[in-house]
């Protein structure tokens, strides 16, 4: 399934600059700076998304709330995680099954992150809930030995543990955007490790 094209021509290199594109111009328009905090409230204008707006079926937003962030050190981080996660997946997966885990896994753990926050703060925005879905497809294939172990679970770690140490740093628990991002991954992982022999050649290895 994997594709043979440079990495810079990949879905997941085009999503990453899409995120970082985005996020500036957005950052730019709100603040007259490329570099700077946006508040939730105004994210929500460009494109954040709230549980009104999914009631109102406004779900164009689950595509534009992952590209935006409010801090841009952040998404510069959560562009930096999506894109290596992203070119390890979508070399086993292919281009377009990357795409849904992004689009699908990703846009409903955004959707539903801001579920315990407090109005007008709670709106969804931001890629680290895709790069979580990425690492739980990541970690469902590499325990079955699809990918490279090695690479998978150093990447893997790098995104995972440090985002849910600051969850339980700064919320004490870990966010439930993140924690359904990554199930779902893993989910999208298991379809694909279904699809074929792969399971049945890991358990005939045990």
């Amino acid at each position: 399934m994997g594709s043979s094209r440079p990495k810079w021509l990949s879905v997941s290199a085009a999503l990453t600059i899409l995120t970082i594109v985005v996020s500036l111009s957005v950052s730019y328009s709100a603040n007259n700076q490329l570099f700077s905090t946006v508040k939730m409230p105004v994210l929500r204008s460009y494109g954040g998304i709230t549980f009104e707006d999914i009631r109102n079926l406004e779900l164009w937003r689950v595509v534009t709330a992952q590209l935006i962030h409010a801090k841009q050190a952040h998404m510069l981080l959560n562009a930096f995680c999506l894109f290596l996660l992203g070119i390890l997946v979508e070399s086993k997966l292919g281009g377009l099954r990357t795409f849904w885990i992004w689009l699908i896994a990703g846009g409903i753990a955004t959707a539903i992150s801001p579920i315990l926050v407090e109005p007008p703060w709670n709106v969804g925005t931001g890629a680290s809930q895709a790069t979580f879905a990425l690492a739980g497809c990541a970690t469902a294939l590499a325990l079955f030995g699809v990918l490279d172990r090695k690479r998978a679970w150093t990447l893997i770690a790098i995104v995972a543990l440090p985002g849910f140490a600051l969850d339980l740093l700064y919320g004490g628990y870990p966010k439930p955007g993140h924690l359904v991002g990554f199930v779902l991954g893993m989910i999208f992982g298991g379809f694909y490790l279904s699809g074929g022999n792969v399971t049945a050649n890991w358990y005939q290895r045990s």
